[in-house]
């Protein structure tokens, strides 16, 4: 009787998956198409090349130096070059570049006379990754600017080039960026951001397929089928989506460490059980907020809250230690925590699988919670009242 209701269970999810285009589409298209936009991106490491533009009112032989030295760098393009202050910022509020600096009149007449000039630059952070390396570029270039300010005053009183060395620069500095020494973007942003939109996606689908046996009314007919089991019920309509996750994700992965090159310092296997285990995790953490709220627009928009949060709550966007305590507990609510965790563990660090155990065990412990809390969905599912 149990493998009948199995079966009985599987064949309707599996009809009901086939027969909606719009799960092929969340399942398949949207997952693969937004991983490949977002690791093709930026699949030469970084934002380079930004469009900015210069105001130069001094047009002296040290203005013109720190016009070509700025352009030199890769995190700039000095594609537009303005008369005063109201032209470039138009162009900025007008698109055309995203930035620009600015050397105010009498540049080098101030700074060999000791004055102290002021070097400004403005940066739209409108759109968060040229706006860095704008800022990162200018910066530099102000520094550089005032030590060769610096430089050429103490050249004209006399002082020998060995000691204005030593005193602009006392020390090198010498930096080894662990486990992405190349400073790839591609790795730093899309080994989360990545997974945290399959896990999106994950509980989008399957907060719409049991949101809808609740409101289609279907959802007697759904128990009749697995023989009144909500276990059943649930391993019949989730399998066939976890089945597609699944391949999808590790399709992704190897999308992500073969076609792109992401670090993989460990066995191929740790991270392919990890993605199995957040697909899991994460329909399971779909049918947990279900069991709470048994509604389908309340269940839907819970998941889909939940889901963009985790952007930010997991620790992708700001560090943890940055954030208030009970934002960073937040943050461990959400599977997709433990992944990323995995991820830096055992891709990025290469460490023993055995100092990733618990993450391991938490994105099991997910999948045990909604048999908990499943009584509430049956009653729900036994009479189902439809709130708009």
């Amino acid at each position: 009787m149990i493998t009948r209701y199995i079966g009985q269970s599987f064949k309707r999810g599996l009809v009901q998956l086939v027969r909606r285009p719009m799960y092929f589409l969340l399942i398949v298209i949207m997952p693969l198409l937004c991983s490949w936009f977002l690791m093709d991106l930026i699949k030469s490491g970084s934002v380079q090349r930004v469009p900015v533009g210069i105001v130069d009112l001094d047009n002296s032989v040290m203005s013109r130096q720190v016009s070509r030295t700025l352009g030199g760098f890769q995190q700039v393009n000095i594609s537009k070059r303005y008369t005063n202050f109201a032209e470039a910022r138009d162009a900025v509020q007008r698109g055309e570049v995203l930035g620009f600096f600015f050397i105010p009149d009498n540049l080098e007449e101030l700074a060999l006379g000791g004055r102290q000039p002021v070097v400004s630059f403005y940066v739209n952070y409108a759109y968060y990754a040229p706006g860095s390396m704008q800022y990162k570029g200018f910066k530099t270039m102000s520094l550089l600017a005032n030590g060769a300010i610096v430089q050429t005053a103490l050249r004209t009183v006399g002082v020998p080039d060995r000691k204005i060395a030593a005193a602009l620069q006392p020390y090198q500095t010498h930096v080894h960026a662990l486990n992405n020494p190349f400073t790839n973007y591609n790795y730093y942003l899309n080994s989360t951001f990545v997974p945290c939109f399959l896990s999106l996606f994950i509980l989008l689908v399957t907060a719409f397929a049991l949101g809808m046996e609740l409101k289609s009314g279907l959802s007697r007919q759904w128990l009749r089928t697995s023989g009144n089991s909500m276990f059943l019920a649930l391993v019949g309509k989730l399998v066939p989506q976890t089945v597609l996750f699944t391949v999808v994700g590790w399709f992704i992965q190897w999308m992500m460490f073969r076609c792109y090159d992401f670090p993989l310092n460990c066995n191929p296997w740790n991270m392919l059980i990890a993605m199995f285990l957040l697909v899991v995790a994460n329909q399971s953490f779909a049918v947990l907020m279900y069991c709470f709220v048994p509604n389908f627009r309340y269940g839907t928009m819970l998941c889909t809250l939940l889901g963009m949060v985790s952007f930010s709550f997991a620790g992708f966007s700001l560090p943890q230690e940055s954030m208030y305590s009970w934002v960073e507990a937040l943050g461990f609510v959400m599977p997709i925590k433990y992944y990323f965790l995995i991820m830096v563990d055992q891709a990025l660090n290469g460490v023993d699988l055995y100092y990733s155990r618990f993450y391991y065990a938490a994105l099991i412990g997910f999948t045990i919670l909604p048999m908990l809390a499943s009584w509430h969905l049956k009653k729900e599912c036994l009479n189902p009242v439809y709130v708009p």
